[in-house]
């Protein structure tokens, strides 16, 4: 056998004994999603909730029209929203002219001590007519020096954790579907 044979033939073994049979660890994880601003483009295509007699009685969006907007509807009977769903808070008008919050079921550990398995989003509507968004924050809630829900400390998880699966609006509940 030549030498240029030899060392193609051993770079071969080489790769064959290094690959081996397990998983690998760049295998996309089963468990956890991580939500970027594409993931919510058409968000008003989605199932939509008029949540808007319940964002007045909590005090917050006043006066404003709310629409919540599901990616996809959990199974009957579903005990928690399955990994990946999408769900984007949208007020017009009242106090503010216009918001934009959403929450991503990214799963895993994700915010354990908070609303368990999701991450919080304050998107920006981008000017392209395909409801397109960016992203303003993202994480376990609203960065330092601003506020969601008027509570300056806890942001989301502050009412959220208390809910069915994190989440509030009646009409999104697991319970209706």
């Amino acid at each position: 056998m030549s030498r240029r044979s030899l060392v193609v033939f051993g770079l071969c073994a080489l790769l064959s004994a290094c690959s081996g049979s397990g998983a690998s660890s760049e295998e996309p994880s089963s468990t956890s999603f991580l939500a970027v601003a594409a993931d919510f483009r058409g968000y008003r295509s989605w199932p939509a909730f008029d949540v808007s007699a319940e964002a007045v009685i909590v005090g917050i969006h006043d006066g404003s029209t709310v629409t919540e907007y599901v990616s996809a509807l959990p199974p009957s009977g579903s005990t928690e929203f399955p990994l990946g769903t999408l769900i984007v808070k949208e007020a017009i008008g009242g106090t503010m002219e216009h918001e934009l919050f959403a929450m991503a079921r990214r799963g895993g550990n994700f915010n354990s001590t908070g609303a368990r398995g999701w991450e919080w989003f304050e998107l920006v509507n981008l000017e392209d007519g395909k409801d397109s968004v960016k992203i303003n924050w993202r994480g376990f809630g609203p960065p330092l020096g601003e506020m969601y829900g008027g509570d300056p400390n806890s942001g989301c998880n502050m009412c959220h954790k208390a809910c069915v699966d994190s989440v509030c609006a009646t009409p999104v509940q697991l319970s209706n579907f």
